[in-house]
């Protein structure tokens, strides 16, 4: 068994901000050296979104902050680098295709694609997360060519299906690295249930992650690493360390999931470590 990889998820994705909560990283100082504590910590992998120095909500200009954030983060510790495709979205077409491509150059070692199409999965549920095969086929190809490995995001079992097919056209490079995104409500239930279901239809020489929301972070976190998984904890998922009560750093949460492993005699991986078992290119 490979030794488990986590990845801090530090920046919070489109809701999180300073009005859920005051300790989200919002700045990019304050970014890096969330970091840099949640490396500290056992976290080998950060995944980030560009958020609004001030307020911590989504920026208007991502592409020019995350670099920014890669730059300060390499300056202060070794942790893989996953950039997010998903979220920030301000322009679409044409313009958001150049902002990917632009996005792959970056610095970082690895990028987050969605699999597919969504309806969201928070109240009012009134609008629908699009990620159409031609978008993914385009992205993939500028992450291919920039030298980025992807980590596909599945929201529902059919996003799977449509892995192994693009894997079969060349558009994906085996063994993938995916990410069972456990929203619940539009997409993949929260249960040890639903994770044994993926899990059957995943080709066995892939490596995979779990990111569950909320209460649902810990006890998913845990199922997956005794079956052979890697798992997602920080704000973007979960702001808080128990009921009610805020978590004051992401670094809380990766040194709660730490402790889930040693419990379970299960070795966490180091950055190195990491990168040799997704098949990483250093930056």
């Amino acid at each position: 068994m490979d030794k488990l990889i986590i990845t801090a998820a530090v920046t919070g994705g489109e809701p999180v901000s300073r009005e859920m909560t005051p300790y989200v990283p919002c700045s990019p100082e304050e970014i890096a050296e969330e970091t840099a504590k949640c490396c500290e910590a056992g976290a080998s992998i950060v995944h980030l979104h560009a958020k609004d120095p001030v307020t911590g909500k989504t920026a208007a200009d991502p592409n020019p902050l995350l670099g920014e954030y890669i730059n300060l983060i390499r300056d202060r510790c070794d942790i893989v680098i996953n950039v997010t495709t998903g979220g920030g979205r301000r322009v679409s077409g044409s313009s958001l295709d150049k902002m990917i491509e632009e996005r792959c150059y970056l610095g970082q070692e690895m990028s987050s694609i969605n699999m597919g199409s969504i309806n969201f999965w928070t109240k009012p549920y009134n609008g629908i997360f699009t990620n159409d095969v031609p978008t993914i086929e385009r992205w993939a190809g500028y992450m291919k060519k920039a030298g980025v490995k992807p980590e596909l995001e599945i929201y529902d079992t059919g996003m799977i299906n449509t892995a192994k097919i693009l894997c079969d056209k060349g558009v994906f490079d085996q063994p993938l690295h995916i990410q069972f995104v456990m929203v619940g409500a539009t997409g993949i239930s929260p249960t040890p249930k639903a994770l044994l279901y993926c899990l059957d239809q995943t080709p066995s020489n892939w490596t995979w992650s779990v990111c569950a929301l909320g209460r649902h972070q810990l006890p998913l976190g845990a199922v997956a690493m005794t079956l052979g998984g890697h798992v997602r904890v920080g704000f973007e998922d979960n702001i808080y360390i128990r009921y009610g009560e805020l978590a004051k750093s992401n670094a809380q949460l990766v040194e709660r999931i730490v402790k889930v492993a040693e419990a379970l005699n299960i070795e966490v991986a180091t950055s190195d470590k990491a990168r040799r078992i997704l098949g990483l290119r250093r930056r």
